[in-house]
């Protein structure tokens, strides 16, 4: 039976148990769920600033995984780092969007950039990782370019 103790430990490595992915995917939605069923957009300043910390000093400092990665069962599958920044990177992204969108009242867009928050998030939380099916795609565009010019020196 492992502690409490040790699953609380958010040393940094190279890869992050699911759990704790999973305990920061929960609370970016419950930040959304609470933004539109009180119709409160500054709500979804807690969830940007949470993953801009995040971003900025590790998964240590993320208070979303500090609170609701106790709601799933300690995992050993891990997500890499490198994957998990580029979500990190389209969290921030989406959020900045619907938050500025909204400020200068361009309602349609502030929507479509939750909704596309949304569903990222729910996909994810239901197994299948949009952020890291599109990083996959863009590696292999990086990749096909290079061959490409390779070819042509």
């Amino acid at each position: 039976m492992t502690s409490q103790r040790s699953q609380l430990d958010l040393s940094c490595v190279d890869d992050v148990p699911l759990h704790r992915v999973r305990g920061n995917q929960t609370g970016i939605l419950l930040s959304i769920i609470a933004t539109v069923l009180l119709q409160q957009v500054w709500i979804l300043l807690i969830p940007l600033a949470v993953q801009l910390v995040s971003r900025q000093y590790g998964v240590k400092y993320n208070p979303f995984v500090r609170i609701f990665a106790s709601m799933f069962p300690v995992s050993t599958k891990t997500e890499s780092r490198e994957l998990l920044r580029f979500n990190n990177l389209l969290a921030i992204l989406f959020l900045t969007v619907t938050l500025a969108a909204h400020a200068i009242d361009f309602t349609i867009i502030s929507y479509i950039s939750l909704a596309m928050l949304t569903v990222a998030v729910v996909l994810a939380l239901c197994g299948f990782c949009l952020g890291c099916f599109m990083y996959f795609q863009w590696k292999q565009f990086i990749a096909l370019r290079k061959t490409k010019k390779q070819r042509q020196s």
